[in-house]
């Protein structure tokens, strides 16, 4: 199949999956708010981001490998998936062992099973549907992303309407659906076949450590750009202010899970074997029509914002609105950035994502440290922007050595800059900033024309 085809099939494959159950989540975000009140929201908010802090630590982050690996024609499957899983399972046992020393943190004293319970389901869920996506069940990996979120909704309506359970049944609910959803991959896959002690490989493991390995570390950053801010603001501002940054959060998710849903297709195509010629060529190509999409995505998102965040939360949480502007500038970078790192994938580059993403997190926490004290969550929303733009603009020098890909600075700069006017226009109230708004809108839209049409005239 030609390759853009074949890319714009799995996208849209993953999107009807992903994007439709992500979308149905999002809708239940007033339930969630009016269920739980601003403190509770906040302290469910950073037990689920300290889950995800953990989850890569435990496995060494080991799904990378397995989606990398198990792309390859030439490696072992039954040796992948033995790794991926003996490795997850081993990650649990160890942390298992220090649940003591994770009891003494204060929020999550109490806890801590369920933290447990989740980091374990997540990481074999992800090693399975990964697998299971390498070996060529796309449909079965885009049913799974509706299965869970249909089994997460059920659940949570379960455990906090019928039986009100707070932070925990929020939790529980996400135990859950992991946990069925990895039951019902592994057995539609018939992975039980590819579970073969006797196929491991010493050479395949070393490979899929070595490349998930550094990966960790680079999780580990991200999470500090994402989240160290939502510590910061619950010790120097109050869990309160916690949550309704949480909620300001999820408006531009709709830009991360959008270009998430791209990323697993992407995936595919980027480790695909090519000339060095025909390759340059096809991530321009992509590359050009993924930054159009992103910035008017986010143009979109930006002149939305209040009605967004009046819809989808409730009365008490409606400030959040004012750091949505800058939360998406920031997503938008932070795509941009997801893009380039594809590159690393492809080339088995893993260190220098981590070395990049490394580079954001200290920058993210010295702006943390000096911006929240002195102009509050607006200075977190500030410090994510800049530690995004750093990330970008490094790999955007470096990957240069690597795949030397065709776009324009100008008219990326000055699609930047009309995000930049939209966020203080918003953030000033400036009269009649909704039309001046579409305006900026209009003008990204006309300045990535060319590309388009360029991208598609090529064939993408």
């Amino acid at each position: 199949m030609n390759p853009y085809k074949s890319l714009m099939a799995n996208t849209v494959l993953f999107g009807i999956s992903t994007f439709g159950a992500r979308f149905l989540t999002f809708l239940l975000t007033p339930f969630y708010t009016r269920i739980l009140s601003s403190a509770e929201y906040g302290v469910t908010d950073l037990l689920l981001q300290t889950g995800n802090l953990i989850i890569p630590i435990a496995s060494v982050g080991i799904a990378n490998g397995v989606i990398r690996y198990g792309l390859e024609r030439s490696t072992d499957k039954n040796s992948v998936f033995t790794t991926g899983l003996l490795t997850a399972s081993a990650g649990f046992v160890i942390l298992l062992l220090l649940s003591p020393l994770l009891d003494r943190v204060a929020f999550l004293s109490g806890y801590v099973w369920l933290i447990l319970l989740y980091v374990l389901a997540a990481n074999v869920h992800s090693v399975c549907n990964q697998f299971a996506r390498s070996i060529g069940h796309v449909r079965l990996f885009a049913l799974d992303g509706i299965l869970r979120t249909a089994l997460t909704i059920l659940f949570n309506i379960l455990l906090l309407a019928v039986f009100p359970m707070g932070v925990t049944g929020y939790v529980l609910a996400n135990v859950l659906a992991d946990g069925i959803t990895t039951v019902f991959v592994f057995v539609q896959a018939g992975l039980w076949r590819f579970f073969r002690l006797s196929s491991l490989s010493r050479r395949d493991t070393i490979r899929m450590l070595r490349y998930s390995a550094p990966l960790v570390p680079s999780t580990l950053c991200s999470w500090i750009i994402n989240i160290s801010d939502r510590y910061l603001i619950a010790l120097l501002i109050g869990s309160v202010a916690t949550g309704i940054y949480a909620v300001a959060n999820k408006v531009p998710s709709i830009l991360m899970t959008v270009a998430n849903i791209f990323t697993s297709a992407w995936q595919i195509s980027a480790v695909a074997e090519r000339t060095p010629a025909e390759k340059e060529r096809f991530f321009s190509n992509v590359y050009s029509v993924y930054t159009a999409v992103a910035f008017a995505a986010a143009s979109g998102v930006i002149l939305t914002a209040q009605i967004s965040t009046r819809l989808l939360a409730a009365p008490g949480y409606y400030a959040a609105w004012r750091y949505v502007p800058v939360l998406t500038l920031a997503t938008t970078f932070a795509c941009l950035g997801s893009f380039l790192s594809s590159i690393y994938m492809a080339e088995q580059r893993s260190t220098a994502t981590f070395a990049t993403t490394m580079l954001g997190a200290a920058c993210n926490l010295v702006g943390n440290f000096f911006l929240i004290r002195y102009w509050g969550s607006m200075g977190a929303a500030v410090s994510t922007l800049l530690s995004y733009i750093l990330i970008f603009a490094v790999r955007a020098v470096h990957t240069r050595s690597l795949l030397r890909l065709h776009w324009s600075f100008p008219k990326l700069a000055v699609s930047a800059l009309l995000l930049a006017a939209q966020c203080v226009m918003m953030e000033r109230d400036v009269p009649f900033w909704p039309l001046w708004s579409a305006i900026c809108l209009l003008g990204i839209c006309a300045i990535h024309l060319k590309a388009l049409l360029r991208a598609v005239k090529s064939g993408l």
